[in-house]
This record gives structure tokens, C-alpha cells and sequence, in this order.
């Protein structure tokens, strides 16, 4: 195993402690709402609050990272998560699990700020998109299985276990990072400023002339996965009648898809700028979502007008996430911490509360979601046109 595929497998089991509390316990919905006898709709909460808690981690985790260093801050984060993961199998109510998953959210917040931050303190340009890129293929794997982990952990034992599960594989990753990578990573000493310009710095990062941008990018384009995934259930097995096995092959030639996207953009990285590579993916998932409601004007009960362009949708995201964060991350050298944490705030933040107001005025109407998809996505291809093919030279403070 060469020593930058071990650090990209490191960076994406780490990566993966996020799709795993956000999956790995859909499955117990039905048993936790009676165990604790509430709705499956109050089970639910505990999933959407745990993307803005991730949020509000991220915003405070990324510029302790640029302040003390990156491995205080993941290892932090990683004992937060872990706490808080067991505290969340012995909750006695609702109210409970609530707070300790929001608590869990702002330990993983912290978690997922360091590794874009790691990757940019090890590597540049088109490495870093490489790199970025070979991350994501890796952990493909865990939104593939983890509600198939947390289904086969119920086959055995309680709802509690795939928390206790969470803790486990949060308790052995810890000890693999701190042997296998922390420990022999250069030292990069943190910046001994003043507390105050933890704030500011976020100032200086959205005074980039193109930062903004590629905070757009990294929003919209995860608007458009937040919203299939919101709605995936609804429109695979209620609107087109699928049944359970049929909807998994669906959702999963999608995921087939993005890692061949993703494995075909790391060899176009050796002769292609990162830039370029990005407007093309984000012009194909447009052209795709244009294709896919014009054929629903015609027919919006016949499969095969959605399933093709859906997976091609789902596909370019294994081009769009790896080369936007590279190329945005490019920019800040210094704040890259801080730099992230803005990136993978405002993503969650502004995904979320789109994929939630969807949830009010999609109202039973498959072409209302596919629609709102298009838009958002014409959005992050319209911002990426105004980005220089090439990072200019990086123009951070702080």
C-alpha cells in the first residue's frame, strides 16, 4: 500500500463517519419511534437537525484547526462523536436523543472540517483534485451500505447497537489515524493569533474575489443530491411503483456511476485544468436534468424518461465535489481550516434548508422536484462560468 493511497484511505473512513450517522439508522425508525414513543416524523428531526449541528461544527471547528493545528481538532472531534454516539443508545426519550445527536453533529462538524484541510496541507492543484477525487471513490462505499449495516444489525440485537457500532468504528479510526497518520504527518504549527480574528478570518475568505463562487458550487450541487435523496423514496417507489429491490439497483447504479465519473476524473487531472474539468461535469448534470423534464412533459409515468438521466445526475457528482473543493481550497493556503469550514457549512446549511422547504410544495408532483433540481443546478453551472479556468495567485489575509 503506497503512502498517499493510505492517507486517502485514512481521509475517506473518516470522511465516512458522516454518511453512517446519517444512514446507518434509517432501518430502526419504525422500532425507535415506539420504543420511545413518539412518530416516526420526531425520529426523523433527530436526522435534519444533525445536518445543521454539522454545520454550526464545522463554522467553529475550522478556524480552531488553522489556530491549534489539525490533529487536536480531529481528535477532539473523534471523542466528541464517540461520547456522545454511546450516550445516544442509552437516550430515554426523544428529547434526549435530540441533544446528544445534535452534540454528535457538532463532534463530526469538527471531524469533517480537518480533512479537507489535511489534504490541502499535504498536497496542491491538481494533486489535491486527485487526491480529492480518489477520497470520494473510496467512500462511495459507505452511503452504498450503510442502511443494509444498520438493517443487519437489527437482525441481531437492538436499535442501540448501530450506535454502539458508531462508537466502535469512531474508538478503532481514532487509533489507526494517531498511528497511521497524525503521528508521522509535518508538523504544521497553528496560528497564534488574536481570538478575535477567528471571525474575521471568515470575513477575509468571502472577500476572495472568487470564493464565493465555489461556495455556490459546493451549495448547489449538493442541493441537487440532498434533494434526491430527500425525495428518492417518493419518486422510486410511489411515483414509478418500484419495489424495494428494484429501488436499491436504482439508487445504486447511481453510486456505480459517480465512481467510474470519479475514477475517469482523476486520470483527465493529469492533462486537463481542474477548472475546465469542473464546468464540464456541472454542463452535462444540466444538459441531463434538461433532457429528463422535457421527456417528463411528455410522459411523467414512464420510468425509463427518469431512470437514465437520474443516474447520469448522480454520476457528475464524482466530477463536480472533488474538483470544486480543490480548486476553491487552492485559493487559501494559510486559512484552509477556516476555508473549509465556510465550504462545508454553507453546503450543509443552504442544501438543507432547500431539500426542506421541498418537502412543503412538492406536494404528490414528480416534475415540481425534477424542476427545482435544474434550477439549482443551471445556478452552480452559471457561478462556475464566472471562475477563471486557472487559480490566479492566492490573495488570503489572515
Amino acid at each position: 500500500m503506497t503512502q498517499r493511497f493510505q492517507f486517502a484511505l485514512l481521509m475517506a473512513m473518516t470522511m465516512a463517519l458522516g454518511p453512517l450517522a446519517i444512514d446507518a439508522y434509517l432501518p430502526a425508525f419504525p422500532v425507535m419511534a415506539s420504543d420511545l414513543s413518539v412518530t416516526e416524523g420526531g425520529i426523523a428531526l433527530t436526522l435534519s437537525l444533525y445536518v445543521f449541528g454539522l454545520a454550526i461544527g464545522q463554522l467553529i471547528g475550522g478556524p480552531l484547526s488553522d489556530r491549534l493545528g489539525r490533529s487536536p481538532v480531529l481528535l477532539i472531534g473523534l471523542g466528541i462523536y464517540f461520547l456522545s454516539c454511546i450516550a445516544i443508545a442509552y437516550s430515554p426519550d426523544l428529547r434526549w436523543m435530540i441533544i446528544w445527536r445534535l452534540i454528535q453533529a457538532f463532534g463530526g462538524g469538527w471531524i469533517a472540517v480537518s480533512v479537507p484541510a489535511l489534504v490541502r496541507d499535504t498536497a496542491q492543484g491538481q494533486e489535491a483534485a486527485r487526491l480529492f477525487t480518489l477520497i470520494a471513490l473510496i467512500m462511495f462505499i459507505a452511503p452504498a451500505l450503510a442502511p443494509a449495516l444498520g438493517s443487519i444489525l437489527l437482525l441481531f440485537w437492538e436499535w442501540p447497537s448501530i450506535f454502539f457500532f458508531l462508537a466502535a468504528y469512531a474508538g478503532v479510526l481514532t487509533l489507526l489515524l494517531w498511528h497511521k497518520l497524525l503521528k508521522s504527518l509535518p508538523k504544521k504549527p497553528g496560528k497564534r493569533e488574536p481570538i478575535s480574528n477567528l471571525l474575521t478570518n471568515y470575513g477575509s475568505v468571502l472577500k476572495h474575489p472568487v470564493a464565493w463562487k465555489h461556495i455556490a458550487i459546493q451549495a448547489m450541487g449538493f442541493s441537487v443530491i440532498m434533494l434526491f435523496v430527500t425525495h428518492a423514496s417518493f419518486m422510486y417507489q410511489s411515483w414509478f411503483g418500484l419495489n424495494n429491490g428494484q429501488f436499491s439497483a436504482a439508487f445504486a447504479s447511481g453510486v456505480f456511476l459517480m465512481g467510474l465519473v470519479g475514477t475517469l476524473n482523476r486520470r483527465l487531472l493529469l492533462s486537463y485544468a481542474t477548472v475546465s474539468l469542473l464546468k464540464l461535469a456541472l454542463a452535462v448534470q444540466v444538459t441531463a436534468l434538461v433532457i429528463m423534464n422535457i421527456l417528463l412533459a411528455f410522459n411523467s409515468e414512464w420510468l425509463w424518461s427518469f431512470l437514465p438521466m437520474m443516474i447520469v445526475v448522480g454520476g457528475t457528482i464524482g466530477a463536480i465535489a472533488p474538483n470544486n473543493q480543490a480548486a476553491y481550497l487552492e485559493y487559501f493556503s494559510q486559512l484552509s481550516g477556516t476555508a473549509s469550514a465556510m465550504l462545508g457549512a454553507m453546503q450543509f446549511i443552504i442544501a438543507g434548508t432547500i431539500a426542506s422547504l421541498s418537502t412543503i410544495y412538492v406536494d404528490g408532483n414528480i416534475t415540481r422536484i425534477t424542476l427545482t433540481m435544474l434550477t439549482v443546478s443551471a445556478l452552480a453551472l452559471s457561478s462556475a462560468l464566472l471562475i477563471p479556468s486557472r487559480p490566479a495567485q492566492e490573495a488570503e489575509t489572515g
